[in-house]
């Protein structure tokens, strides 16, 4: 019998995949959920004030936009998918579509909960803000360290470099949107 190849410890840590079923379309349904989310979210937390930090409105508004976001976004696909295909999705294709939509929620929930200790006095209100908007941008930050993973490579200086323009870009795609919407 012949043995496999024993796996060094770091092959054992570190694994480059978390899905292997992942299609390619799921993968960059899930990035285009992650940024989109992203974006949104910390296209909330700018504008907001301690004020609304502390009254527990920060929390609400937040929660609501990630939240009505996240549902608009797997309404459209579903219309979207019909439009498509000619035909409508499938059950399985709308419970696909919901988990690929979950990373616009999960875009809010580290936020909410700092503005939410925010809102029950554990934390001074603009700590709250501030620590969701260097969240968030460091969550958008590793988008390229996420796609090589989903990719299935190993990521590079030149990762990180890529991590960095497109929270920048991010960032300024947020700060428009706050900028026209207010």
């Amino acid at each position: 019998m012949v043995s496999a190849k024993p796996e060094s410890m770091r092959e054992r840590v570190v694994r480059y995949r978390v899905d292997r079923s992942l299609t390619g379309d799921q993968a960059a349904a899930r990035i285009t959920a992650y940024l989109y989310g992203n974006i949104v979210v910390f296209a909330t937390t700018v504008p907001l004030t301690t004020g609304d930090a502390v009254h527990g409105h920060a929390v609400q508004l937040l929660l609501g936009v990630a939240v009505s976001t996240y549902l608009a976004h797997v309404f459209s696909e579903i219309v979207g998918h019909q439009a498509r295909a000619g035909e409508p999705m499938t059950r399985a294709g709308i419970w696909h579509e919901i988990g690929d939509s979950r990373p616009i929620v999960s875009s809010a929930l580290v936020p909410g909960l700092l503005l939410a200790a925010a809102w029950a006095g554990w934390t001074a209100g603009d700590t709250a803000i501030l620590l969701s908007e260097i969240y968030l941008l460091i969550r958008l930050a590793l988008v390229g360290f996420l796609l090589e993973r989903l990719r299935s490579q190993r990521p590079s200086i030149h990762t990180f470099v890529a991590g960095l323009v497109l929270a920048a870009v991010a960032a300024g795609i947020a700060l428009i949107k706050v900028y026209l919407g207010h």
